[in-house]
Formats: C-alpha cells, sequence, structure tokens
C-alpha cells in the first residue's frame, strides 16, 4: 500500500533462491478510485457516512472526467492517424495513375515508331 504516490514506478525483484529457477509473481495493481481506503479517510477527517460517500462520489466523477479525456486524446490521435493514412493512399493512387498513363503514352509512341519503321502504316 503506497497510497496515492503519481509517476512512473519500478519495481525490482530479487529470487530468495540462488539458483535460477522460474519463479510465478502476482501483482495486484489499483488505480483510480479504487485505491483509495475510505474507512480510514473517514476515520482521519472524521467524516459522516453522508459526506464519505459524498467524496466518493466526487472522486468516481474526477476519475470519469479523466478517462474521458484520455479517451478524446485516444479519437484524436487516430482521427489524426486516419487522416495521414488517407493523404498517402490518395496521393499513392494519383502517383499510379500518372505513372500507367505516361507509361500507356510512352507505348504508343514506341509502337508507332516501330510501324513506321517496319513500313507498315
Amino acid at each position: 500500500m503506497f497510497g496515492a504516490i503519481a509517476g512512473a514506478m519500478v519495481v525490482a525483484m530479487v529470487g530468495a533462491s540462488p539458483v535460477p529457477s522460474p519463479q510465478r509473481v502476482h501483482l495486484d495493481i489499483q488505480v483510480g478510485e479504487h485505491t483509495n481506503n475510505y474507512p480510514e479517510i473517514a476515520a482521519k477527517d472524521k467524516l459522516t457516512e453522508l459526506q464519505l460517500r459524498a467524496r466518493q462520489l466526487l472522486d468516481q466523477v474526477e476519475q470519469i472526467q479523466k478517462e474521458q479525456n484520455y479517451q478524446r486524446y485516444r479519437e484524436e490521435r487516430f482521427r489524426m492517424t486516419s487522416e495521414s493514412t488517407n493523404q498517402r493512399v490518395l496521393w499513392w493512387s494519383i502517383a499510379q495513375t500518372v505513372i500507367l498513363i505516361l507509361t500507356g503514352l510512352w507505348q504508343m509512341r514506341h509502337l508507332k515508331s516501330f510501324f513506321e519503321a517496319k513500313k507498315l502504316v
């Protein structure tokens, strides 16, 4: 129980056995409003049950707002990625069309000069 510690965490684990062997580790990480120990907060701040419930609801609202902001951020990043991909596809299609037209013109010119050289036209 670390309480409310923000930021990146580093966890180091050392095995008890000097011989390396596979070990199983269970890590229970709680984030958001689930990290608060409300009975402990109520005892420390001498809150009534109604005040404690109001604090829980405020914490839940704050967590919902954070989640909404995160989803907006992800949606914005996804939209930017989609628009960038669509633009690249558009330019790739235009480049392919130009190459196809130039190749067709070159082939027509080459065949015309070939037939003129053979005196078939």
